[in-house]
Parts: C-alpha cells; sequence; structure tokens
C-alpha cells in the first residue's frame, strides 16, 4: 500500500490546473495583495466566515483564490482549538457546518473552495509542504470537522455529475473527489466507503472510472476487504468497468480466495476481452499467483491465451510489405500500431512479473515443458522462453535444456519459429542479444537439428530485425567461421549464403565483415573456400558494382597472390576462389546483358572472365595436380550452368583440341620407348578391321612421366614436345565431356568414340609373374590400373544418361570392365603394402592421405602389437610411379622390416588368405555422379554389333550382373551414409580433417534434399532386385534343403548376392530411418 502522505498525481494535476488559471494574472507582492480588499468577503454575522477569519484564512469571491494568511498547519490548530474551546460546542460544529452549506451554494465559491489556497506569507517562511491545500482540504483534516464536510461533499456532488467539463478544463466530480485523497486519518472509513459505492453505482461511466482508480488512495487498509468484495460484485455486473476494478484489486490487501474467485473469473473471459484491456488482466491474474496455484495458473493462461489471433492478417501483410520497402506506410499503419503496442505493453507486463517472481517464470517454463504435442506448442511458448531467457540468467541453462528437448522430439520446428518473428518481432528486438547468445549457443551443439535452430534463429533475425541487429547476426557469424570448428564453419558459410540470398543489399552493407575471412583461409577446407568465394563474388559483382569496388580489389589481390604461390595448399585457394569468382561474374553479366544498355559492360566483363580463366590456366600449367583441380573447378562450373555462352564458345574452341593432342593416339601407330612392359591396346568395345581408329595413350605417358622423373635422357625429339601428366586425364575428359554437353544440350556423339576407344596398356592379368616382379613394377602397374579405372568411371558418369539401347550396352559393359579391374587390382596391393596410388580427387586442402591396407598380414601384425613407420618423401623414393599425395605415416599397417620379412615367408603359398578391401582407396578414385544410378533401370539391353558398312552382323543381350550391381549399391550406400545419415559434428582428435568427405566434392555440391529426391527415384528398381536376391536365396535354399554351404552353392555368388541385400538395406535405412529431412 502506498504511503498516505504521499501526493496523487491526480491531485497534483488539479493544483497544476489551478496554477494554470492564474497564469494571466501578474505575480502578487504584499502590497498588491493588500490593496485587492474589494474582493474579500465582508464579515457578516456567518460563524463560518469569522471562524475562518480568526484562523488565517481569508475568503475572497469570484475568480480569486483564497488567501492564507499564516502557514496551513496553524490554520487548522488553531480552528481546531477554536471550535473546541467555544461555549457552544459541539453545537458550534453545526452552525459551522451550516455557515459552509451556505457560502458554497455559490458555485464560484464551491470551486475556490476546492481549489488550492494563495499564500501571503513568503515561502521561506513556511513550515509545511511546498504546496497548499484546498480549502476543504484544510477542513477534512479536523477530525472534528471531517464527517460532516464529508457528508455536505457527497450530498453536493451529485449536482455536477451529468454537467460537462467548465471552459476552464475543470471537473467538478473530480475536483471533489481529490479532496478526499491521501487523508492523514479518516475517522469513518466504513461510512465513507459506503457513500463512494453508492457514488459509484449513479455515476455515468467515465467518472465511474475514476472513481474506481481512485479508492485506493482514499481508503484504508481496514477497509480494503470491503470494497474488494463490492468491486468483485461489481466487476459482474458492469464490464465496462473490468480494467479499472482490476487495477484497483492489485492494489488492496485482499483475502486469497477472493483473488483466486475474480482471477477464475478473468481467465474464462480472457479469449473474449478487447486486446487494450489485456495487460491488465494479465497483470492481475500473474499479481494473484501463489506458490501452491503458480504452476495451475500458468498452465490455464497459455492454453487461454493466443496472441496470434490478436495480429489481423491485415497487419501482417502490412508488415510483409515494409520488409520489401521500409519507407512505405500501410494505411492500417494506426490500427496495427495500435495493436502492436497493446502486444508490446501485455508482453512488459509478463516480463516484469518473471523477471522478479521467480515461482511465476518456473511455473511458466515447467507449463510448457509438460506440453508434450507438438501440435499444442504456441507461438506464445516460444516467445515466452525467450523472454525468460534474456530476463533471468539463473534459468539460461535450463531453458536451453527445454529448448533442446522440444526441437529434438520435433515440437519446436521451424514454422513455428518463423510464425513466431513475424508476429512478435518487436517484442523479439528488445531481446535480440539473447537470442544471438542462444544462437551462438545452438551452433555449438553436436546435434543436427539443434544445429538447425540456430541456424534459423540467426536467419530471421537478420530478416526481421534492424540494420545494427543484422550486422551483430554477420560479426557473430564471422566469429563463427574464424573459430577453426569445421561444423561451425560449415554452418556459419551455409547461413551467410542464405542471408545472401534473402536479403542481398543488405547483407552488401556488411560485406567489410564478410571479407575479414579472407585472412583466415588457411584453416578452411577447399569447399568452404568455395562457399566463402561465392558468398564474397556476389556481394562484389551484384549490381550496382561501383558500391563495391573495394572487395573486387581485395579479391583479385588475394587470388593472383595464391595463385602465383609454388605451395599447392595457397595454389589451391587460388585457383577455386578465381573459378568461383568466374562464375557469378558471368552469371551477373548474363542477367545485365539482357537490356541494351548493358550489351557493352557485358562483353566487357566477359573478357575479364576469359583473362581470369588464362590466368589461371598458366599459373596451374607447371603442376599435373593444380592443372587437375583446375579442370575440375572449371567442369563444376559448367555442370552448374553458371558459364555464360561467350565464355563457353571461347572454352569449347581449345578444350576439344588440346585433348586430343594431349591423350588420344591412332590406333596404328603403336608407341616405341624403352617401356619394359608390352604395349598393347585393350578394353576396345568395336572390333576394328582397319587400324584407322583411335586409342587413349595411357601406358606410354605413365612412362615417360616416371621415366623424366627418374632422371632419363629424352630425345630431341621428345623434349621438344609438351609432356602431359596422365594424372590430368580423367578430369579433362570430365571439362571435356561436360562443355560439349552443354553446346549441345546434353547430346555427346561429338565424343562418342571415346565411349567405345581403348586404352594403351599391357597385359595386366599378373598370373605367375606377380611374384617375380619387382616392387617398382607392382608399383607401376597399380597406378595403370587405378588411372585406367578413373577413366573409365568419368566414361561411366558421361554416357550414363545416353538413351540409345547400344549407349546403354556399352556403358554396362565398361561396368563389367571396372570391377574386372578392380579385382585384378587387389591382388597386386596385396602384395604392395607401402603403395600410395595417384590422387584422383585434387580439392584437398593437407597432404596427408594415405591409404589404410587391411591385408592379412598388417592385420598379424595388429594383434602382435608390433606397428612400424617410416617416413616418405615426394623425392621419387617412395613407390607411388606418380607425383602423388606425401606424408610422414604412422600407420598401423606398416610393420618393420624384419617382422615383415618373416611374416611374409609364413603367408607365402597362401594368397588366398590376403585380402585387400578397396574400400580403404576410395580416396583414390574418381567420384561417380549420381546420374550413373540410372543404370540400376536397366534390365535386358539388345546391343547390336555393327559390320565395318555399319549393317548389324549381330546382337548381343546385355544386362546388369551382379558383380556390377554390388559395385552400384556399395557406391551408393557410402553416398547415402556421407550425405543422408546424421553424424557426430565433432572431429576426432589427431584425425584428418575432412577425410570423411574426401571423394564427394561433386556430392556436396548438391543439398541433402536433392539427393535423396533421386535416389527416391531409384525406389522402384532397387526394390527389384532386393525381390530379385530374395528369390534367389529362396530357390538356393530349397535346392540345398535349407543348408546355407550345401555342396551346390556357389561361394563366390552367394558372397556377391548378400552382400547386394546388406546393401540394399542400408539404403533404404539411410534413407528413411535416418534422413531427418
Amino acid at each position: 500500500m502506498f504511503s498516505k502522505r504521499r501526493r496523487s498525481k491526480s491531485e497534483e494535476k488539479e493544483n497544476t490546473t489551478e496554477h494554470a488559471s492564474q497564469a494571466g494574472k501578474q505575480p502578487l507582492s504584499k502590497k498588491t495583495k493588500k490593496s485587492r480588499v474589494h474582493n474579500e468577503v465582508e464579515e457578516n454575522d456567518s460563524v463560518f466566515v469569522k471562524l475562518l477569519k480568526t484562523s488565517g484564512i481569508i475568503l475572497k469571491t469570484g475568480k480569486s483564490q483564497n488567501q492564507l494568511a499564516v502557514d496551513q498547519i496553524i490554520v487548522q490548530k488553531k480552528l481546531f482549538q477554536t471550535l473546541r474551546k467555544h461555549p457552544s460546542y459541539p453545537n458550534i460544529i453545526e452552525e459551522f457546518i451550516s455557515g459552509l452549506e451556505s457560502y458554497i451554494e455559490d458555485r464560484d465559491n464551491f470551486r475556490n473552495c476546492l481549489l488550492s489556497c494563495e499564500r501571503l506569507q513568503d515561502e521561506e517562511t513556511s513550515m509545511g509542504a511546498s504546496y497548499s491545500k484546498s480549502l476543504i482540504k484544510l477542513l477534512l483534516g479536523i477530525d472534528i470537522l471531517q464527517p460532516a464536510i464529508i457528508k455536505t461533499l457527497f450530498e453536493k456532488l451529485p449536482e455536477f455529475l451529468f454537467e460537462k467539463v467548465n471552459s476552464d478544463g475543470i471537473s467538478m466530480p473530480r475536483l471533489i473527489i481529490n479532496q478526499l485523497k491521501w487523508l492523514d486519518r479518516v475517522v469513518d472509513g466504513k461510512d465513507l466507503t459506503t457513500k463512494i459505492m453508492q457514488l459509484i453505482s449513479i455515476a455515468p461511466l467515465y467518472l465511474q472510472h475514476d472513481f474506481v482508480t481512485s479508492l485506493p488512495e482514499i481508503l484504508g487498509d481496514s477497509q480494503h476487504a470491503d470494497v474488494g468484495k463490492e468491486l468483485s460484485d461489481l466487476l459482474t455486473e458492469n464490464t465496462l468497468l473490468t480494467v479499472p476494478i482490476l487495477d484497483v484489486l492489485s492494489s488492496l490487501r485482499l483475502d486469497p480466495k477472493l483473488l483466486s474467485k475474480v482471477r477464475q473469473l478473468m481467465m474464462g473471459k480472457l479469449s473474449s476481452v478487447r486486446l487494450d484491456d489485456l495487460p491488465v488482466i494479465i497483470k492481475f491474474i500473474l499479481h494473484s499467483v501463489t506458490t501452491t496455484d503458480a504452476l495451475e495458473v500458468i498452465s490455464e493462461l497459455r492454453e487461454q491465451l493466443d496472441l496470434q489471433h490478436c495480429i489481423l492478417p491485415s497487419q501482417l501483410q502490412a508488415f510483409q510489405s515494409r520488409l520489401k520497402n521500409k519507407e512505405q506506410r500501410s494505411s492500417s499503419g494506426n490500427q496495427e500500431n495500435s495493436g502492436q503496442d497493446c502486444v508490446i505493453l501485455l508482453f512488459d507486463v509478463i516480463k516484469s512479473a518473471v523477471r522478479y517472481e521467480k515461482t511465476i517464470s518456473e511455473a511458466w517454463i515447467k507449463a510448457i515443458e509438460n506440453t508434450a504435442s507438438g501440435s499444442e506448442h504456441k507461438v506464445f511458448d516460444l516467445t515466452m522462453l525467450l523472454i525468460i531467457y534474456s530476463t533471468n540468467t539463473q534459468t539460461k541453462k535450463y531453458i536451453e535444456k527445454v529448448l533442446r528437448n522440444k526441437i529434438r522430439s520435433g515440437c519446436f520446428q521451424e514454422q513455428l519459429l518463423q510464425s513466431t518473428f513475424c508476429i512478435h518481432y518487436l517484442v523479439l528486438k528488445d531481446v535480440f542479444l539473447s537470442i544471438l547468445s542462444l544462437a551462438q549457443s545452438f551452433l555449438h551443439s553436436l546435434d543436427q537439428s539443434i544445429v538447425l535452430f540456430g541456424s534459423l534463429l540467426y536467419k530471421y533475425a537478420f530478416k526481421f530485425f534492424d540494420t545494427y541487429c543484422q550486422q551483430e547476426v554477420v560479426g557473430a557469424l564471422v566469429t563463427h567461421i574464424c573459430s577453426g570448428n569445421e561444423a561451425e564453419v560449415d554452418t556459419a558459410l551455409d547461413i551467410l549464403l542464405e542471408l545472401v540470398a534473402l536479403n542481398l543489399s543488405a547483407m552488401r552493407l556488411n560485406a567489410v565483415f564478410v571479407k575479414g575471412i579472407l585472412d583466415y583461409l588457411d584453416n578452411m577446407s577447399p569447399q568452404q573456400i568455395r562457399k566463402l568465394f561465392y558468398i564474397l563474388s556476389t556481394l562484389a559483382f551484384s549490381k550496382p558494382r561501383e558500391a563495391s569496388s573495394h572487395i573486387q580489389d581485395d579479391m583479385h589481390l588475394v587470388i593472383r597472390k595464391q595463385l602465383s604461390s609454388t605451395i599447392f595448399k595457397y595454389k589451391l585457394v587460388g585457383i577455386i576462389g578465381a573459378v568461383t569468382m568466374a562464375g557469378i561474374m558471368t552469371a551477373d553479366s548474363r542477367s545485365f546483358s539482357l537490356t541494351q544498355e548493358g550489351a557493352a559492360l557485358s562483353n566487357e566483363q566477359c573478357t575479364q572472365v576469359t583473362s581470369l580463366l588464362q590466368l589461371v590456366h598458366s599459373c596451374s600449367k607447371q603442376s599435373p595436380r593444380a592443372s587437375a583441380l583446375y579442370y575440375d573447378e572449371f567442369a563444376n562450373l559448367i555442370q552448374e550452368g553458371k558459364l555464360a555462352s561467350k565464355a563457353l564458345e571461347w572454352v569449347g574452341q581449345t578444350i576439344f583440341n588440346d585433348f586430343q593432342d594431349a591423350f588420344v593416339v591412332d590406333l596404328c601407330v603403336v608407341p616405341e620407348g624403352d617401356c619394359p612392359f608390352p604395349v598393347k591396346a585393350l578394353y576396345g568395345l568395336e572390333e576394328y578391321n582397319s587400324r584407322d581408329g583411335i586409342a587413349i595413350n595411357l601406358l606410354p605417358l605413365l612412362f615417360s612421366q616416371d621415366f623424366a622423373r627418374d632422371g632419363g635422357r629424352m630425345t630431341s625429339q621428345e623434349s621438344d614436345q609438351k609432356l602431359v601428366s596422365p594424372l590430368c586425364l580423367a578430369p579433362y575428359f570430365r571439362l571435356l565431356r561436360l562443355c560439349v554437353e552443354r553446346q549441345h544440350n546434353g547430346n555427346l556423339e561429338e565424343i562418342d568414340g571415346l565411349l567405345d576407344c581403348p586404352v594403351f596398356l599391357t597385359d595386366l592379368e599378373p598370373g605367375e609373374r606377380l611374384e617375380s616382379m619387382s616392387v617398382k613394377e607392382h608399383s607401376f602397374v597399380c597406378s595403370l590400373i587405378f588411372l585406367t579405372l578413373n577413366w573409365f568411371r568419368e566414361i561411366v558418369n558421361a554416357f550414363c544418361r545416353q538413351t540409345s539401347p547400344e549407349m546403354k550396352g556399352k556403358v554396362l559393359t565398361r561396368l563389367k570392365h571396372i570391377v574386372e579391374l578392380q579385382r585384378i587390382l587387389e591382388k597386386y596391393l596385396a602384395v604392395t603394402p607401402d603403395y600410395v596410388p595417384p590422387l584422383a580427387n585434387f580439392d584437398v586442402e593437407t597432404l596427408d592421405v594415405t591409404p589404410h591396407t587391411s591385408t592379412a598380414v598388417s592385420a598379424k601384425i595388429r594383434k602382435q602389437g608390433k606397428i612400424g613407420g617410416r617416413n616418405r618423401k615426394a623425392d621419387g623414393s617412395k613407390t607411388s610411379s606418380l607425383d602423388s599425395l606425401s606424408k610422414e605415416d604412422s600407420s598401423e599397417c606398416d610393420p618393420t622390416p624384419s617382422d615383415r620379412s618373416q611374416l611374409e615367408k609364413e603367408f607365402k603359398g597362401k594368397e588366398e588368405k590376403t585380402s585387400v578391401s578397396l574400400q580403404n582407396y576410395r580416396a583414390f578414385f574418381r567420384e561417380l555422379d549420381i546420374e550413373v544410378f540410372s543404370i540400376l533401370h536397366c534390365g535386358l539391353v539388345t546391343k547390336f554389333i555393327l559390320d565395318t558398312e555399319m549393317h548389324t552382323e549381330a546382337t548381343e543381350v546385355v544386362q546388369l550382373q551382379p558383380p556390377e550391381l554390388l559395385f552400384l549399391l556399395e557406391d551408393l550406400s557410402q553416398k547415402v551414409e556421407n550425405m543422408l545419415t546424421p553424424v557426430a559434428r565433432r572431429v576426432p582428435f589427431l584425425k584428418s580433417k575432412g577425410s570423411r568427405n574426401i571423394g564427394f566434392s561433386h556430392l556436396h555440391q548438391r543439398s541433402a534434399q536433392e539427393i535423396a529426391y533421386n535416389i527416391v527415384q531409384l525406389l522402384t528398381p532397387m526394390c527389384n532386385h532386393l525381390e530379385n536376391i530374395h528369390n534367389y536365396f529362396q530357390c538356393l535354399a530349397a535346392e540345398n534343403q535349407g543348408v546355407a554351404d550345401g555342396p551346390g552353392v556357389k561361394v563366390q555368388e552367394y558372397h556377391i548376392m548378400s552382400s547386394s541385400y546388406q546393401r540394399l538395406l542400408q539404403i533404404f535405412h539411410g534413407l528413411f530411418a535416418c534422413f531427418p529431412g
């Protein structure tokens, strides 16, 4: 309860009004005051006038104020003593009151008695308050006069109830009620209560509101219970007084049972009350909550309160239009602002309650936590959790736990979060820093669903909040990117990509923060570098370009610096950055050139693109690995359709001729040289009667490179020719294929000869010569097989979508060749444990990638605990026949020389026990495109064999065999596991960064949803294969009376079919059970 001696704002307002009415008068000195005798009330026989003058009060007529000759405390004391000592006491009181009643019959006199008095003495000599009370208020302060004065006022008040406010702005009813506020003592509180309540019942509505809100300032504590009961009854009778009554009840000391009764009444009306009344109602409900019923009340409140319906659809549309054009205002702006102001005021009430009442905040969290179903959650729930998170630091950890549980269970999803920001963006803006802190915490999580929710917090904070908040969001994301945590970097870059697509103009204002990431490229993976340069290039080269020229300059400087480096790690950054930037430049020039005005600029920018690509080519041609990376990045650019047609024409003019000169030779020209292996044209798909065909010149190129690195002498003719690395064969062909595909709308007739042509190899089947070959020869043949396999894999990538039966049959044949070569490769790898293959994926940022062999020899050593290692250097001393990856190897697969020799003797003659898993060499195979798996649709394919005159000589039926099926399913299973199966985000200790993603570069350029969609298209053929395998095992069981290893079982075929069955189930599990999308 407020102190009774405190003045009310309304009373001060009345006093201010009174002084304002005198503003036009000159300040009165003592001299002038004494001269104004003509306004003074003449002394007559009235006891009232005489006693007041004796006490020091001079009554005035007209619009003049009554005057105090002495201090008001002295006035009250003198008058009290005069009345008590009067010979006719207590009858003198009746005469005094009678004189007052006669005096105030005049309206001006009554008004003067209600307004504050004027002082005659200086303020410095006043002992009382700095303000002067009215005559009526002075008389109410005298106990023996108070009851009679109150009676007189209430008898007089009805005369003014239905009068309009005077021209001077003074309301007589309000002025009369103000006299009763903040009395030092109420003699008869019960009577006063009765009179006020009677007055409220007959007063007009606008006065009822004022009278009700004045009750706490008039009544003492002893009357609170009676007033509370009467107000609760009035609440049911007059709903228009709901707000003032609840406001008063919150200020009174009332019985908890009465508060509970009123609270239940208001709970039932929540859905029908006006939005303007809601803050006061909620304030009362929260004020009446006790520790015992807090959870029950809050649970009921969150069910009844649905602020989502308080915002009209027209207002939401107005908000959306304001997001698009913040300068424009909708026509319903006033209505929208009113509604939003009420909502903000409501949340301020709630925010105050949860900040200072621990019981309420805990109950609110518990009520939300107890809501199990996602459909039962509302926008209000999420808003409340964010508000409590921002106001109460002690409950932050617990709220984070609740949020995480709700996100994992699917209760809080993207749609709910978006609606929360859309409806309550003004409320959430006040807690923006807490939202930012929560998003940062969520991005550190290992749970992908939690990370996604944190990403959405960043996204919607950027979308719905102002420029300052957007800057803070970008700054927080840059901090994540510079943290060095690979998972955080990936997520933050993905968010920045979304923000660039969401609001490019806003992101350009914060481009300087994003540009700072260029200083942290050393710790980023190639895929992350690709994303960063895509973001920066979009910000730099989108219209208008002038505003971001500084970003363009910085990017050109960084790219040229990295390209000129002799260290591959930095050259990789330059190549990826340059190609990515070229893609954005051509995409922008393509859209800009649609207008005639932009044609000249488009041509200029196309020239810049070709110059940039030529720079990359010239800086990378000295390194086969850099050249291969450039070809792969360039191919990705063409595949994504980001290269303009003009630039594509320039590429097409050079690629085809360069590829033919580098890798294709006539079949009739048998290579000559000192190669220790006889060169043969193998794996051709056409029977050439003449020697006019072509072949891939693989073995001679590989030998020439080894010969040059080993320091051999070259002939003058050889030295004049450009030495081409076979490492670039597969990447260059991928670039050629995609270029032709784009230029001819998917038709590959120009290069279909490469599908048929043989490859210059040697006899690869080891046979008995395997043990007699040297280690270097083993390594040479292994490299030859790896390169051949990668060539065939790119051939399958290229022609897998061709629709003609002949093409399909040839692709199936190439798949068969891949399986055969893998079988041969396993035999060579089993006897070459230290071998490191040539690279096939070139966008790896480190050189510490080596295969982990799993031979029986190394398995034996692991059991014995004898782990050895050796340092390998890239100077030709290791067993790889190409400039492959170097590393300081401490692998557990390498035994010491003495142990190895002993074990080789032990396992000599037991070659069948030696096994090599090609899964450990996945990083050294070219990646299969997701389109390759359309081969699973193939049934029986009729392949026509033509003679030299293109007549059909014979037909051959080709179909997908179990070994080829297993090969495809194993690769598809790996893709599903990598893209669709959630994994722990924390990088294990001492594990090579990004090793899980090596060999999936092309896959990661697509979204998980897109990959899942492609796999769904394969469900029908996969189910057919699953059924066929099931029928195979049923027939096998019937033939062998249920014995799995019966005499009629072909072990290899059985193993292939069972492995295929397992892979199919793994794919289905990854698609349906693990993929969160």
